[in-house]
């Protein structure tokens, strides 16, 4: 019976590790998460921003705030390729223009939801054509990132 036991434990533990599970998600009791940055504005909010309709702003801020959120973007898009199995590359050949983009769309069907709700619809439509293995002939000296 041990040896049985055991072998249930060590099969579900290396599906964990290995990621077999990985629909998994790593949620509070109430099946929610706290989003930083700009994920956790409201997709209307975005709208606005993209609309250049922000009271106040002048063109360098916008300018300003573009990038931070792309740097938003990007950050998420690491983390992901970093957490998720089987994944080098999720973004692959898409510009951060069309990633914008992407957001943008499901901000406008979805103005009460929150931006990082728009990513993780992002990411799972980009995930199908992620670069699964990194192909260089980099060293991870010479390449830290990627």
């Amino acid at each position: 019976m041990k040896v049985a036991w055991l072998a249930i434990v060590t099969f579900l533990g290396s599906l964990l590790i290995s990621g077999g599970l990985s629909t998994t998600l790593a949620l509070d009791s109430n099946g929610r998460y706290y989003a930083l940055g700009i994920g956790s504005r409201s997709c209307g909010d975005y709208i606005k921003f993209r609309e250049k309709r922000v009271e106040n702003f002048t063109t360098e801020q916008y300018e300003i705030a573009d990038v931070i959120i792309e740097h938003w973007v990007a950050g998420y898009l690491t983390a992901h390729n970093f957490y998720v199995t089987d994944t080098y590359d999720v973004v692959g050949v898409v510009t951060m223009d069309q990633l914008k983009e992407r957001i943008e769309k499901y901000c406008r069907a979805n103005p009460n939801n929150r931006v990082a709700e728009g990513m993780v619809v992002l990411v799972h439509e980009l995930h199908v054509n992620r670069i699964k293995v990194d192909t260089s002939k980099a060293t991870p000296q010479k390449n830290p990132g990627k």
